[in-house]
């Protein structure tokens, strides 16, 4: 879970916004089978094909204010408004905090015991290499997910206490004192003023002789350290999300280049670790150092719907990080391929090796597409129980399976950007002002059904101004529209057959995808709607593109087992006629 303050943002257009564009290829929805099962074509390829080696590769970079070149990612837009994350790329200097209590004989919960065992389990689970997780009967630690998430672009350096630190008085005692600014927030700064403390001591005290300056912790020299996990010694309460539970949260503090301070913070109990596999489960912590990175929730607040279905690392903490998220994070960056590529009829005939251990991935652009992850668009990934999914895909996590079996994964983005000056009716269509100035996701997956209505949710809009569909931020497309789907449960659970796999066909002018899983219920994109206001009773009024229509077509026609990467996949992609 991550906690966010809403940032208010002028409602200002700049002059780079445009409408979705023209898109002249326009056609009538059928209401047969998204997909279908066919015969993979001999015929010779043609020299209208289009293959990987012809497309470029989306940016992951922007040109600043003084023309220099800055790495465009979740971190960067939270940068701009004030509230800057783990760096995605380099060197992150994290420093994970064991943090106990007093004992209390007279509460009932406080039961975990903060010895040197638990101590040695915390620094298993966060920097342990695989071998050494795999001989304790544990999951992979949170270092070496990130590094092989990341292919290597992330070194998340990981420095656990070598002690507790005991907070002075009982874990309610704690809980009475800071409950107004939170828990985290509250041990963050019992922790630093500690930390200092020992720090100046004959040894540096508790911390030993090998302890690093506080300042060691700001590796980029902003003023912030670069982040502060909190694993404490006391049960979460699974009915009371806002202090005893796992999340991310942040301080209210400025920037101190000469005496950093904490901003964003980790806090979870010990108990997220020790309940499974054989009590090292690094589930809950890889998910919560995502948030770390700038990535958003992908599972619903108001449980209304379930837009991922429930395979994903930032939904139900499950197998890897997705395309999106990696993009997003400057980890990948996905060939793209746009209605222009593919006029005069050619087709694209792109080979996909599997996501996780390649970074391979497949962008289908949207009109006026800016190159970045913060726009709209599909993705197309080869989905495998291999690498650091495997075990999670073949095995499950809590009631959620993954894909057992290989096949592509569609998902719809809606990733645009506002703020810095452009409200949220609007957003970046120039890639430099969206890194110099972009702050916000406009549409979100927490408030399915518009729960708790703020510019993290927006809805394609009807004549009546009702909400019908919510917009989401990140969700699959399926191979097939089943009956209880992601739309309309909220225990729906993806599967092996919401993949694409050999032989499976999608048609853009099928009815069943799009009134089901696209908002506008067509095959318009989502920035085929322009708003131009609002009313006083909370109805949007807007112009809609008829022409900003998704018209790509696309079947696979083999997936293969290979020596090398596990599986290799071969996706052909065309126009609508």
């Amino acid at each position: 879970m991550k906690r966010k303050a809403l940032l208010f943002c002028s409602l200002a257009l700049v002059t780079s916004l445009v409408s979705c564009g023209e898109d002249t290829t326009s056609s009538a929805l059928s209401s047969s089978s998204t997909t279908e099962s066919s015969s993979v074509s001999t015929s010779t390829v043609s020299e209208n094909v289009i293959t990987n080696e012809d497309l470029e590769k989306a940016q992951t970079t922007y040109i600043d204010e003084n023309g220099e070149t800055q790495d465009l990612n979740r971190d960067s837009l939270y940068r701009n408004s004030g509230n800057p994350h783990l760096n995605p790329l380099g060197n992150q200097h994290v420093l994970v905090v064991p943090f106990s209590f007093e004992k209390n004989a007279s509460d009932s919960r406080d039961t975990v015991v903060a010895d040197d065992a638990m101590l040695e389990k915390i620094k298993t689970t966060f920097t342990a290499d695989q071998e050494t997780m795999e001989s304790l009967g544990g999951t992979i630690s949170v270092s070496d997910f990130y590094t092989k998430s990341s292919y290597g672009k992330a070194n998340f350096e990981a420095t656990v206490l070598d002690t507790w630190v005991q907070y002075d008085g009982t874990a309610k005692e704690f809980e009475s004192k800071y409950s107004s600014v939170g828990a985290g927030v509250g041990a963050s700064i019992e922790i630093t003023s500690w930390y200092k403390a020992e720090y100046n001591k004959p040894s540096h005290g508790a911390l030993g002789e090998d302890a690093k300056e506080w300042s060691y912790f700001d590796s980029d020299k902003d003023g912030y350290i670069d982040l502060m996990w909190i694993v404490y010694a006391y049960p979460y309460t699974q009915g009371n999300t806002n202090f005893w539970w796992a999340y991310v949260t942040y301080t209210s503090n400025n920037a101190n280049v000469t005496n950093p301070t904490v901003k964003t913070l980790g806090w979870a109990s010990t108990l997220f670790m020790t309940e499974r596999n054989n009590g090292y489960d690094s589930h809950t912590f890889i998910h919560e150092t995502g948030h770390t990175f700038g990535l958003d929730d992908y599972y619903d607040y108001a449980n209304r719907w379930k837009p991922m279905g429930g395979i994903d690392y930032m939904d139900q903490n499950l197998g890897d990080h997705s395309a999106y998220s990696k993009f997003s994070l400057g980890w990948t960056s996905p060939w793209v391929l746009s209605e222009e590529d593919l006029a005069g009829g050619k087709e694209a005939e792109i080979t996909l090796r599997p996501l996780t251990t390649t970074g391979d991935c497949l962008l289908l652009a949207s009109p006026n597409y800016n190159n970045t992850a913060f726009d709209e668009y599909f993705m197309l990934e080869l989905m495998a129980p291999i690498g650091i999914a495997k075990d999670d895909y073949l095995k499950g996590y809590q009631s959620q399976v993954g894909y057992s079996k290989p096949g592509i994964r569609m998902t719809h983005v809606d990733a645009r950007v506002f703020g810095g000056g452009v409200s949220h009716d609007s957003y970046y269509t120039d890639a430099n002002l969206l890194g110099q100035k972009g702050t916000e996701l406009r549409v979100g997956n927490t408030y399915g059904g518009r729960i708790g209505w703020n510019y993290d949710s927006d809805f394609w809009p009807k004549e009546d101004g009702t909400n019908k569909m919510p917009m989401p931020h990140f969700s699959i497309i399926e191979s097939y529209v089943p009956e209880d789907n992601w739309t309309n449960s909220p225990t729906y659970s993806a599967s092996n057959d919401s993949l694409f796999v050999s032989g499976n066909r999608f048609r853009s002018t099928s009815g069943d995808w799009c009134s089901t899983y696209m908002p506008s219920g067509t095959n318009l994109w989502n920035k085929a709607v322009t708003t131009t206001g609002w009313t006083n009773s909370n109805t949007k009024t807007y112009t809609t593109d008829e022409e900003c229509d998704f018209s790509y077509n696309f079947r696979v026609t083999s997936i293969e087992e290979d020596e090398e990467y596990g599986y290799i996949a071969k996706v052909v992609v065309s126009l609508a006629e």
